[in-house]
C-alpha cells in the first residue's frame, strides 16, 4: 500500500494549490473531491493523472458520461481484461469520491464533530506526529477521525443497491426461512446500517463516538454489519486503496482550511443508481 501513497501524495498537492487559489470563495467541493479521486486511481492504474486537477473541469465529459449511463463502455462489450480494468478504474474512484463527500458533508454539518475532530488534527500537527502530506499510517493514529470516516459511509455508504448473492446447492436458513439452492437473496448498505438493535436508537444520527464508546463485544457485532464495502470473500479489492485516498486527503484538508456549508440548499440532494444490464437472446 505505500508505494501508491506517492500517487496520492502527488495529487494532493495539486489539490491543496487549487483550495489555495480559492479560499474564500464558494465552489462545489463534492467536484474537487470527485476528480482527486479519479487522478488518484489514473495515476496508480496508467501510471498517470486524467487532469482533472490540474485542468480543473471534467476532462473530456468523461465523469458526466460515466453519471450518464456510462455511455463510454456500454456498446465495447465484456472482456474478461476489460472487466478488470474498469472494476479497479470506475468502482476504485467513484465510490472514493462518493465518501469523501459524505465525511466532508456530516462534519461540516455537525459542529461539534467538526470541533472534535479539528481538535485532534491540530493537536496531532503541533506534537510533529504529522508529515507534510499526511501518510496513511499517521492517519490511522487519529482514532476520531477513523471514527468519523466510518461513520460517515455508515450513513451514506457509497454503494446503496443491494449486493445479490445465490443460495449454495445444499440451501440456507436465514433468519428462520428455509431457501431453496439458486435463490437470489440481497441486503442493502443503507439498511443494514440503519439497525437500532445494532447501532443503537440512534442509528439514524451521525455520532462518530458510537465506535469508540462500544463494548469489544458490541463492536464486534458494529462491524460485521457494517458492508460499505461488501463483507466476506466477496469485499470490494480496493477498500485498502479507498481507505488509503481518504485517510491522506481529509486529514489534510481540515489541517489547512475552514470549511463551511455555503448552499442555498439546507441539506444535500442525495440519489442512488446503479446499472442493470441488457440480457439479449
Amino acid at each position: 500500500m505505500r508505494k501508491f501513497e506517492v500517487y496520492a501524495d502527488e495529487c494532493s498537492a495539486i489539490f491543496l494549490d487549487v483550495m489555495r487559489d480559492l479560499e474564500g470563495q464558494r465552489l462545489d467541493l463534492a467536484h474537487w473531491l470527485q476528480w482527486y479521486a479519479f487522478d488518484v486511481i489514473g495515476s496508480i492504474t496508467f501510471q498517470r493523472r486524467f487532469g482533472f486537477l490540474e485542468r480543473r473541469h471534467d476532462v473530456d465529459e468523461m465523469i458526466s458520461k460515466i453519471n450518464h449511463g456510462l455511455e463510454l463502455v456500454k456498446n465495447i462489450g465484456q472482456f474478461e481484461w476489460l472487466v478488470a480494468l474498469f472494476d479497479g478504474f470506475l468502482a476504485g474512484s467513484d465510490t472514493t469520491g462518493i465518501s469523501l463527500r459524505a465525511v466532508v458533508y456530516f462534519v461540516i454539518r455537525t459542529p461539534r464533530v467538526y470541533e472534535k475532530l479539528q481538535r485532534e488534527i491540530d493537536e496531532a500537527d503541533q506534537a510533529g506526529q504529522l508529515s507534510e502530506y499526511v501518510t496513511y499510517q499517521e492517519s490511522l493514529e487519529l482514532l476520531y477521525f477513523q471514527a468519523t470516516l466510518k461513520e460517515a459511509m455508515r450513513m451514506h455508504p457509497a454503494v446503496g443497491f443491494p449486493l445479490e448473492r445465490y443460495v449454495p446447492e445444499e440451501g440456507a436458513e436465514i433468519c428462520g426461512y428455509n431457501l431453496p439452492a439458486g435463490t437470489n437473496i440481497s441486503t442493502s448498505a443503507p439498511l443494514m446500517h440503519m439497525n437500532k438493535d445494532v447501532f443503537g436508537n440512534d442509528a439514524q444520527i451521525f455520532r462518530p463516538e458510537r465506535w469508540l464508546e462500544a463494548s469489544p463485544e458490541q463492536l464486534s457485532l458494529m462491524d460485521r454489519t457494517f458492508i460499505a464495502f461488501g463483507h466476506g470473500s466477496r469485499t470490494c479489492i480496493g477498500k485498502n486503496i479507498s481507505l488509503m485516498e481518504m485517510g491522506k486527503l481529509i486529514p489534510q484538508l481540515f489541517r489547512h482550511f475552514n470549511i463551511e456549508w455555503a448552499s442555498e440548499q439546507s441539506e444535500w440532494h442525495a440519489v442512488i443508481s446503479c446499472q442493470q444490464p441488457e440480457v439479449k437472446d
